[in-house]
């Protein structure tokens, strides 16, 4: 199963994540940088099967893309033995909170 792995300490925006996208699946030129272009991509244009990752989201990424995190959900729903999608949260802002709060 091939997997992909996107890093979001390395996206910063919905475009360029669109961007991401496109190159890591070989999409054509014409692919759509919006929600449904991206579902017939995971759905049906893609080499199956595969496993995504979103690692090092933010809070304020979670925020930014929980769209596209609903999506690939969605889509392991429709195709759970083709796709598999996990997310992980960067850890390293309760560490920070907890410092500040020992400098007070």
């Amino acid at each position: 199963m091939r997997q992909v792995i996107f890093d979001f300490e390395n996206i910063f925006s919905q475009e360029q994540f669109y961007l991401e996208v496109a190159n890591e699946f070989h999409l054509p030129n014409y692919f759509g940088n919006n929600l449904d272009a991206l579902w017939d991509c995971i759905t049906g244009d893609i080499e199956l099967p595969i496993d995504i990752k979103f690692i090092n989201l933010s809070i304020e990424q979670m925020e930014e893309f929980n769209d596209f995190i609903i999506l690939f959900e969605d889509a392991v729903n429709e195709l759970p033995e083709e796709i598999s999608f996990e997310y992980f949260i960067k850890d390293n802002f309760l560490d920070e909170e907890i410092f500040d709060e020992e400098e007070e």
